[in-house]
């Protein structure tokens, strides 16, 4: 029975150093984000390659870590959905789609893709693009209103600086990608994002292995001083 006690708290140990999965599907930049959020959060976390997926990253945290990490990200408001861009709107359009519902999707898609081209900019963390480019109507015709855009652009807060300073550049990236719209024509609201929680000073976390073989040594070290006691008391003296 003594012999099972150790065997029984090692079991247990090991048991809690598999890792959890925490999030699945993500590309790999969504995965990166998410691993740079945990680490500067003060927790341990791995990505790897799901199988059978076609580039799709998963990410795992120790069990004991689980919920924290969900509040981690929760704080920072992650994982965040990434724009579509022209490969993920035109590879699943309808057989024949309508001029309106071609114009719609290019509109989409075209969003999507300036989206990650302003949140590619340094100190931006989420961004947003919504395009107005009206088409005439020949059922109709008259004066066809121009062209406008709007920006939305998610900063972290630190940053904002040096963003809001790059405003007239994101003015002209979009008006640069959308015929006949003009930079004057575009409005842009930069706001700071979710700023990144502390990371907390807790105490360095031991490893379930180390401490069982600690609490190992210490029950063995407990049987041979009750051994030596026992002798003692018998009128013998230990080997």
């Amino acid at each position: 029975m003594r012999r099972a006690i150790p065997l029984l708290a090692l079991a247990a140990a090991l048991s809690g150093c598999g890792d959890e999965e925490l999030l699945h599907g993500l590309d790999e930049a969504q995965a990166n984000e998410v691993l740079v959020a945990l680490d500067e959060g003060g927790l341990a976390a791995t990505k790897r390659r799901e199988e059978g997926s076609d580039g799709q990253w998963m990410v795992a945290v120790g069990a004991h870590d689980a919920a924290r990490a969900h509040r981690v990200l929760a704080e920072r408001e992650l994982p965040r959905p990434r724009p579509p861009g022209f490969g993920e709107v035109f590879g699943k359009g309808s057989m024949v789609p309508t001029p309106t519902e071609e114009h719609a999707l290019y509109l989409h898609a075209l969003a999507g893709e300036l989206s990650r081209s302003v949140e590619s900019i340094d100190g931006v963390v989420e961004a947003r693009v919504h395009l107005g480019l009206p088409q005439p109507d020949p059922l109709r015709p008259g004066d066809v209103p121009a062209p406008r855009g709007a920006v939305l652009v998610k900063c972290r807060p630190a940053a904002c600086d040096a963003v809001r300073a790059l405003e007239a550049g994101i003015r002209s990236l979009v008006a640069g990608a959308a015929d006949g719209l003009e930079p004057g024509a575009i409005s842009v609201v930069i706001a700071p994002g979710a700023a990144a929680p502390p990371s907390p000073e807790a105490p360095r976390r031991r490893s379930p292995l180390l401490l069982a073989l600690a609490g190992l040594a210490g029950l063995g070290a407990a049987a041979i001083a009750g051994t030596t006691g026992f002798l003692r008391l018998r009128g013998r003296s230990p080997r």
